[in-house]
């Protein structure tokens, strides 16, 4: 799993608009203080985050769970609206007149205006709610459908909405924590919903003088939050920057909650810049939890800071990565026992994805994980446990927050029983369990069970771009689901493509490149060089496996396959150039192709990416390429790198049972060493490769096989034998491409599109 987060899985950063249930009643005058102040609430209205690549502490507004626990009075206020004292009439100045103008009727002085009844403030948030609510009840199907007519029913509902809330706040007068909430509601859906800076600057920068003017701590915590997260859709470094002045009040004041907020953002933010993460900074600030966590016995906390880690070591770049990857997943597991699923949210699926996730990159498959994994998605007991939205919260133990976790805009929760959770977002469930499926596939691809993997990952991922949500969501998160499960089912789509090959299917390989030829043309494929990089590498594979060498060689010689200078560097763009580099060297390694004079110098490129690349597949691949290419070695020395390789292949195909490397090295080690050969150790060696060639039960190795046999079992005299090879040789070599059996050269790039 490169980096999902990679991109991300979800690559931008967007705050979903919380549910505020909007509270407001008449203020009393300071004279009648002493008299009861009646409540008027409105209805709940829940709304839920976008997904970020790959998780993010959720930063949306939210109204917080009520608690039995008793609050100080300045966090337990309702909203309340303060009417201006009425205008009291001047003493009119009167002018007498003669009595001839008395049937003349006087002028009245103007009335004061009348003040704006508490009762319409109420009304005004109300309807604010239920616009909102209708605007991101229509969400998902505005993004769905494409209608021009309900987009724009969307944004007049949203504004509309949005036009109540800037009413209240302009013309009523409310008390300052009442004011402040609604403020900060408001910021949020400017976010999420506009791209008009001057007014989300000029009301952020409101409310936070106001927060600190009025002493409203964990509303100025909250607005400093959703700043940095706005600040970060224009300039990363900055919004990382400013972050560092609330953790340094935060711990200097021991909000410890608040320091675990911050500095999760921080790393959350971090995850979600493009191009080559900066792994150091994301690991000081988790290791900074960890020692918060650690001496404070927040479990959950500190396996979701384990959690973390284990990511941003697999992102990275480090030659080491996957080792402080799997102790930070080694970590985590050693308290994750004493944490229920509950107080850990997803992040205890998170941990099985990265665990499953080395194991692919290091080459060292396990189906038990993955198969674990699966079963543990898909398993009724534990559905609760999982978000349909992606929000999830973790248990905060020990460090209690108090007044400070009561209005945070939705960056924490607080329980039953009354202790603060802290509020992440990550993949809704049903694209969780699409993920799995995905990663699965690559853990088993080499297996039946993987193929069926893969394909289910391809068409959850299809039938997510028509699903319809039963929960509210703004447009910019449904474009971010919508773009991740289009992005994953890419990928899926080109994983079928390459174990097709591998299963020697070349129908579904061919159906798998015609359906990318045609995506590619469209967004938000088109013009992207990740897209066409994968597509130009399939295509390549399915030349080469019919025997279309030449154009599969024009392929791994194009530029969507330029190797670094230097290496090693860990990326999927690195991994596929070497792979490119590898099937090249294959094709031009015969000494009658034109471009053989070039293979010394590309097999001494590839040293250095390979030698000691984490995967073991690639140094595998790298070992057996360089035995059968050195033919000018003497001969101790070609047997020697023969034996190593052949070793290698078999304690691979030991631990992971892919016979791939084992049948293609006795293939070359027969030929070079004993297919000339009379006498009983070329004829033991002969059987050993015709054996493992029908276990592979691949056509073209079966009949590479039986070739041997032909001609060893004659110049052996085993004429009988030989026959029989034949035979053999005879009942696969319609299965054989074209080319090798003569026939007419395919052209992959002929077919016409399908969808």
């Amino acid at each position: 799993m490169d980096g999902s987060q990679d991109r991300r899985p979800y690559t931008s950063q967007q705050a979903p608009a919380p549910n505020i249930s909007k509270q407001v009643q008449q203020s009393q005058s300071q004279e009648n203080g002493h008299r009861p102040q009646q409540r008027t609430s409105s209805a709940h209205m829940q709304n839920h985050n976008q997904h970020r690549a790959p998780l993010q502490q959720q930063s949306t507004p939210q109204q917080r769970i009520p608690s039995m626990t008793q609050t100080p009075s300045t966090q337990n206020r309702s909203p309340s609206v303060q009417h201006p004292p009425k205008s009291k009439a001047h003493p009119q100045v009167v002018i007498p007149r003669s009595s001839s103008h008395q049937l003349t009727p006087t002028k009245h002085a103007q009335p004061p205006p009348k003040a704006l009844p508490a009762d319409l403030s109420v009304m005004l948030l109300s309807a604010a709610d239920e616009y909102i609510a209708a605007a991101r009840g229509m969400g998902a199907s505005v993004v769905r459908d494409k209608r021009e007519v309900d987009m724009r029913q969307y944004y007049r509902l949203m504004a509309t909405g949005m036009g109540c809330m800037d009413t209240v706040l302009r013309d009523f007068s409310m008390l300052p924590r009442d004011e402040a909430k609604l403020r900060l509601r408001y910021a949020s859906l400017l976010v999420e919903e506009t791209d008009n800076t001057t007014e989300i600057d000029e009301v952020l920068s409101k409310q936070i003088s106001l927060c600190g003017r009025c002493r409203l701590q964990d509303l100025k915590y909250a607005s400093l939050h959703l700043q940095a997260r706005y600040q970060f859709k224009t300039n990363h470094r900055a919004a990382l920057k400013a972050l560092d002045t609330p953790i340094k009040e935060a711990e200097t004041f021991q909000h410890i909650a608040w320091v675990y907020a911050f500095r999760f953002l921080k790393v959350s933010l971090a995850l979600q810049i493009p191009g080559r993460l900066e792994a150091v900074p994301a690991i000081q600030q988790l290791h900074a939890i960890l020692a918060h966590a650690e001496r404070r016995g927040d479990r959950a906390v500190y396996v979701a800071c384990c959690a973390m880690e284990a990511m941003v070591h697999l992102r990275s770049s480090a030659p080491d990565r996957l080792e402080q990857a799997q102790r930070a997943i080694a970590a985590a597991r050693s308290l994750q026992l004493q944490v229920s699923g509950k107080q850990l949210g997803s992040f205890g699926t998170l941990i099985d994805v990265i665990d499953v996730a080395c194991g692919v990159q290091h080459g060292t498959p396990d189906s038990n994980k993955s198969n674990a994994l699966i079963e543990g998605v898909l398993d009724d007991k534990t559905e609760s446990l999982r978000s349909e939205t992606g929000v999830f919260t973790v248990l905060i133990e020990r460090s209690f927050g108090g007044a400070l976790t009561y209005d945070t805009g939705g960056i924490f929760r607080k329980n039953s029983d009354g202790k603060d959770e802290l509020v992440f977002a990550w993949l809704p469930k049903e694209d969780l369990k699409t993920l799995c499926f995905h990663i699965s596939a690559l853990d088993q691809n080499i297996h039946e069970k993987g193929f069926s993997y893969v394909k289910e990952a391809h068409q959850r991922s299809r039938s997510a771009l028509k699903r319809q949500v039963s929960y509210s969501i703004p447009i910019s998160t449904s474009v971010a689901q919508m773009e991740w499960n289009r992005v994953l089912d890419w990928y899926a789509m080109f994983t079928i493509g390459l174990v097709a090959c591998f299963r020697e299917d070349q129908a579904v390989a061919n159906e798998a490149l015609t359906i990318l030829k045609k995506r590619a043309a469209k967004p938000p494929y088109d013009n992207q060089e990740a897209y066409t990089r994968t597509l130009s590498y399939l295509s390549a594979v399915i030349d080469q496996r019919s025997g279309s060498l030449d154009s599969a060689l024009r392929s791994y010689s194009s530029d969507a396959f330029p190797l670094p200078e230097k290496g090693p560097s860990v990326n999927a763009k690195t991994d596929l150039a070497v792979l490119a580099a590898v099937n090249k060297l294959l094709i031009i390694r015969d000494p009658q192709h034109p471009q053989n004079s070039s293979a010394s110098a590309l097999l001494l490129q590839l040293q250095s990416f390979c030698e000691n690349h984490p995967n073991q597949y690639m140094r595998m691949a790298y070992r057996l390429v360089h035995a059968i290419s050195s033919p000018d070695a003497s001969i101790n020395r070609q047997k020697t790198l023969m034996q190593h390789a052949s070793t290698r292949a078999n304690e691979i195909f030991r631990n992971t049972g892919n016979r791939e490397f084992v049948i293609m090295s006795l293939c070359y080690f027969t030929v070079s060493f004993f297919a000339d050969q009379v006498g009983e150790k070329s004829i033991q060696a002969i059987r050993a490769t015709r054996q493992n060639a029908k276990l592979s039960r691949k056509p073209l190795w079966m009949a590479v096989a039986f070739g041997l046999c032909m001609s060893t079992y004659q110049r052996n005299g085993l004429i009988e034998e030989a026959q029989k090879a034949q035979q053999e040789y005879e009942e696969v070599k319609h299965l054989l491409p074209a080319p090798l059996t003569g026939g007419v050269d395919a052209d992959a790039e002929g077919e016409d599109d399908a969808d």
